[in-house]
């Protein structure tokens, strides 16, 4: 069963009453540390998110799902947006994003006795990779000739790979960094510093959803305030 978490953005000072305010349900996984239901306001993207439309006066529901149909349901219209994602043409093809919410980089996570090395982009065809159903991975794409080993739960990869299973694993740098601390295995896993993918992670609309405009509109424009502000970097920062 679905698990529900909801930010209440309040409208006071802004003329008009949270019974009034336009609300907006975001559909969003687990992710640490920067999206979890048990972290602090959901984690701080989560708290980006929320203190944009707060200050134009909406309210934020966020709703978790697995990634992949919590990107089906806002790509349908089902939900209203989905936090966050990358960029690629398939996605591009069934949502519009909004302006940039953060820029994240994705590198590869190996064991200390099996180095990963690659200069240019085919080096990794030799490799076996463990990744995330429905995770963008750049230039890694299967139909492109690449070993990828897709799993529901990313903290699977890590163990398929110490055991022997995947030769690497894909992952943002800090969520994978949480992970082998969770798992308790940082005394087997590194890290190769050259990010696979570096880019800049959205909130997207389904096209399908007739408030799309609407919505990111709004959202870009609490963005630009908070950046404006000094909130952006205060909430990142904490």
């Amino acid at each position: 069963m679905k698990a529900l978490f909801t930010a209440l953005v309040m409208t006071a000072g802004l003329g008009m009453s949270a019974a009034n305010a336009e609300t907006v349900t975001i559909a969003t996984g687990e992710w640490e540390p920067y999206l979890g239901e048990d972290l602090k306001g959901g984690g701080p993207v989560a708290e980006l998110v929320s203190a944009a439309f707060k200050n134009q006066g909406w309210d934020v529901s966020f709703e978790y799902f697995p990634w992949k149909r919590g990107f089906e349901m806002t790509s349908s219209g089902k939900i209203d947006a989905s936090i966050v994602w990358s960029r690629n043409d398939e996605r591009a093809a069934e949502v519009n994003f909004s302006d940039p919410v953060i820029n994240l980089d994705t590198v590869i996570f190996h064991t200390k006795g099996s180095p990963v090395e690659w200069q240019n982009e085919s080096d990794l065809k030799n490799v076996h990779m463990g990744g995330v159903i429905g995770y963008d991975y750049g230039f890694v794409k299967e139909e492109d000739g690449y070993n990828l080993s897709r799993v529901s739960e990313a903290a699977s990869n890590y163990k398929k790979m110490v055991s022997g299973r995947v030769d690497a694993v894909l992952e943002e740098r800090l969520v994978g960094q949480q992970i082998v601390k969770e798992l308790g295995v940082g005394d087997k896993v590194v890290t190769n510093p050259k990010p696979i993918k570096s880019k800049p992670y959205f909130l997207v609309v389904g096209k399908e959803n007739p408030r799309h405009a609407e919505i990111l509109d709004t959202f870009n424009r609490g963005l630009e305030e908070l950046r404006a502000n000094g909130q952006y970097d205060t909430i990142l920062d904490r």
